[in-house]
């Protein structure tokens, strides 16, 4: 019996380094500290610049693509019949992989039939290249208003929980900029072929806004924010 799961571990390890060897290098190795602890404008900026996450661009790539985290202008093999398929397109049987950044990992050597959200994952890596933790919103203290966080910062996301006639739907954005009552995001949008949104308004739950005073009223509302930007506003109940 061990000889099997033996053979069976080794047959395991044989189709990923063949069918997927740039994702199986790349698994837990990438690490970034150059824009921990600064919550501002300008450092999201030297990110998006650093990435290559311009407006428009595309998050996901090909398999065959190595997976660097950066946008891409151009993505191989997105044509119309892709785009028809979508229900489907980003499954591995498609042979479409993309930036992934799961809950508690880098991200997974190949990943599962649904793939993960690509708005989560794209708020989590914005989250860990500020604070360092790679599961920002498995470990930020959450706020369930904007009353309770005292307005929005840099560096926030934003997730808001909603109901559509398919089911539960969940949106994660990255706030980049707060002008008075308007509220500037970097993101992905499932909704758009996992097009960056740069610079926009709040793409999601039926939202498309900058206007914190719609957005604040949002049911299903969470405000996750780094323990080391909180400056003495703590959500109820958190112990720092």
């Amino acid at each position: 019996m061990k000889k099997s799961f033996f053979f069976l571990f080794l047959a395991c390890v044989y189709l990923l380094t063949t069918c997927c060897p740039a994702a199986l290098a790349s698994v837990g190795t990438f690490e970034d500290t150059r824009f921990q602890g600064e919550y501002t404008t300008e450092n999201l900026q030297a990110i998006l610049e650093e990435y290559d996450l311009n407006d428009g661009w595309f998050w996901v790539t090909r398999a065959d693509v190595t997976q660097d985290y950066r946008g891409h202008e151009n993505v191989p093999g997105w044509t119309e019949t892709t785009k028809r398929i979508l229900g489907s397109a980003f499954r591995p049987s498609v042979g479409w992989y993309g930036c992934r950044w799961n809950l508690d990992k880098v991200y997974a050597p190949i990943p599962n039939s649904d793939g993960w959200g690509e708005c989560f994952g794209f708020a989590q890596f914005i989250g860990y290249l500020l604070s360092g933790d790679r599961n920002p919103h498995g470990h930020w203290p959450v706020f369930s208003s904007v009353y309770e966080a005292k307005g929005l910062k840099p560096g926030d996301i934003i997730r808001i929980c909603y109901e559509t006639a398919e089911g539960t739907r969940q949106h994660s954005a990255v706030v980049y900029e707060v002008l008075d009552d308007q509220v500037i995001f970097i993101q992905v949008c499932g909704a758009n072929y996992n097009k960056l949104s740069i610079r926009h308004g709040f793409y999601g739950a039926g939202l498309n806004t900058t206007n914190l005073s719609k957005i604040s009223k949002s049911p299903g509302l969470r405000i996750y924010r780094s323990p080391d930007n909180l400056d003495g506003v703590y959500p109820r109940g958190y112990q720092p």
